[in-house]
């Protein structure tokens, strides 16, 4: 490559990452965020007030807590207690995700020209100018973008080592990035680390140079038992506890539902899902620019179908099966692991939120696609459909107000609007209660700490003797013991509860009415916050008697 085209890539490369993150940016403050994103704020704000380890914290498998949680206390360092570095993550980590992306894309084919760059572009860079509710995870921290920018930072490191292009900074660096997710999110173990493994082991046993593959597989087996060991002292030190929730196997009669959803999430990641919209389009959402894109996804699917089926024949007839392109070999072997993964496993994730897991098939297909010799064949079209969808959206554009918010894009009932509910709080007095796991800790957030909800839980599991005791519990997920000890209540007379109305059915998750009233005797007051919800109001003497509330220790 001369000097004049790389100079032309390297910008282009810069201006798509600024570009995107920034759309990223704009975009996300659309989106309202939920308590998943509040606790991660709350735990970033201890570690950026010294406690690194978040001594006392319970999270979930994906802890998030060298990536999210590093980051967010980051940025809080800088701009302490603003709830803005909730946008601004996600759009950092979006724009390194295209400035990775650009970096794998170029590092293809011989013939490196910015049109190499295309596929990324249209498929990538210029996601969040569609606005498409489903694909506004990654407006969210955490939820796995940031984790991806580490995997794909692993894969350019892995295909260095793999190539011979990389020495020792190259195998350090594959250490550190797997150190990071085996410590922080399990979640790019499945598209990431076992396909390196496997290449790697290919590698050794069918290739030439075997020693590169022994190069590339033993950092990962390193990073292994390095991240084991610093998640042991960090338990034994106190520091955070990651709670373990088990995948399984869908079960046969639920597999259908779950494919369709599984296909959906695909077509909206790479924003070809024109299905229910109106031909003419609407407001930023143009189901022809949907139709447009579906043909360079047609290419990308197309070329992933013959890598895998020539890789297949590779190895019935016993010829080498990574070939001369290791990153490549990573990329395809990770998204068909995914998307298997994605599509068969129950990861108790509800409607199509499952989207999330797919991110790598979006990522690596596309990227894929980009390295290879095709991409330059068809840059014609997909310049086409990135003109006529940068047209179509200029021309269906429609501005918003502050007031224009998107609740709850997954229809899940997690992000939710919070304002009514402090409303009513304020005008009754109210400054601290207990509810269930979506209201609590967002309010909390919401209202800059004035307001203080706790999520609760009923625990079910109870001897006979302990009938007649509360059974109003703690719920040790994504919290900090701090909050549901009884010197927390200090200084407050009156405690809420924000249930269920009876006439407004919800599953178990969900705190209702009735559960609470049973537990807690009738209460000293009941204030209807709207047709949903009601808040039911007690004395803290009488809420300090339901020791459950308060015995965190018993369910750790």
């Amino acid at each position: 490559m001369n000097a004049g085209r790389k100079f032309i890539t390297v910008i282009l490369s810069i201006i798509l990452s600024f570009l995107g993150g920034a759309l990223c940016y704009h975009f996300g403050l659309r989106f309202l965020p939920d308590s998943d994103q509040a606790n991660a704020w709350f735990e970033a704000q201890d570690m950026a007030r010294g406690n690194f380890f978040l001594k006392g914290w319970v999270n979930s498998p994906d802890n998030f807590w060298l990536i999210d949680l590093l980051g967010m206390a980051g940025l809080l360092r800088l701009m302490p207690g603003s709830t803005a570095v909730l946008h601004i993550l996600p759009a950092v980590w979006w724009g390194g995700i295209i400035g990775a992306a650009c970096y794998l894309a170029l590092g293809g084919g011989r013939n490196r020209s910015w049109r190499c760059l295309l596929p990324v572009m249209g498929f990538i860079a210029l996601v969040p100018l569609y606005e498409q509710e489903a694909i506004a995870f990654i407006t969210y921290a955490p939820y796995h973008v940031g984790t991806m920018f580490v995997a794909l930072l692993g894969i350019i490191a892995a295909g260095r080592v793999l190539d011979g292009t990389g020495g020792k900074l190259a195998q350090a660096s594959l250490f550190v990035f797997v150190s990071i997710i085996f410590i922080s999110d399990p979640f790019a173990v499945c598209c990431f680390v076992m396909p390196a493994c496997l290449v790697s082991l290919w590698r050794i046993w069918t290739d030439d140079h075997p020693e590169r593959g022994v190069r590339c597989f033993v950092p990962v087996i390193m990073a292994f038992v390095v991240a084991t060991v610093i998640k042991t002292v960090i338990h034994v030190d106190g520091g955070f506890h990651s709670l373990h929730v088990v995948a399984h196997f869908m079960a046969l009669p639920e597999l259908p539902s779950h494919l369709l959803l599984a296909f959906m999430s695909v077509l909206d990641l790479f924003g070809i899902n024109f299905w229910g919209k109106t031909v003419i389009g609407h407001a930023n959402h143009n189901s022809l620019t949907d139709i447009v894109r579906l043909v360079p996804f047609v290419f990308i699917a197309l070329y992933v179908w013959r890598y895998v089926r020539q890789r297949v024949d590779d190895v019935r007839r016993n010829q080498c099966f990574a070939g001369e392109d290791s990153v490549s070999d990573m990329l395809v072997i990770g998204l068909v692991m995914d998307a298997l993964a994605a599509s068969i496993l129950d990861f108790h994730i509800p409607g199509e939120d499952i989207i999330r897991y797919f991110l790598p098939v979006l990522l690596f297909a596309t990227i894929a696609y980009a390295r290879s010799d095709r991409a330059g064949d068809t840059s014609g079209i997909f310049l086409g459909a990135i003109v006529w969808s940068l047209l179509a959206c200029v021309l269906t554009w429609h501005p918003r107000t502050e007031q224009d918010v998107d609740i709850d894009p997954y229809h899940v009932g997690h992000q939710l609007d919070v304002r009514p509910l402090m409303a009513v709080l304020h005008q009754q007095h109210l400054t601290y209660g207990y509810t269930d796991y979506w209201h609590a800790s967002l309010t909390t957030l919401a209202s800059g700490g004035e307001l203080k909800l706790r999520s609760i839980m009923v625990n079910e599991d109870v001897s006979a003797a302990d009938k007649a005791a509360c059974h109003l519990a703690s719920r040790p997920w994504l919290s900090k013991r701090d909050w549901y000890l009884p010197a927390d209540l200090q200084g407050t007379e009156r405690i809420f509860f924000l249930v269920y109305s009876p006439s407004f059915p919800k599953n178990d998750e969900y705190l209702k009415q009735a559960a609470v009233i049973s537990n807690m005797g009738a209460p000293d007051q009941i204030v209807p916050v709207d047709d949903q919800f009601s808040l039911l109001i007690y004395d803290r003497q009488k809420v300090m008697s339901c020791h459950g509330l308060f015995e965190w220790e018993k369910k750790k």
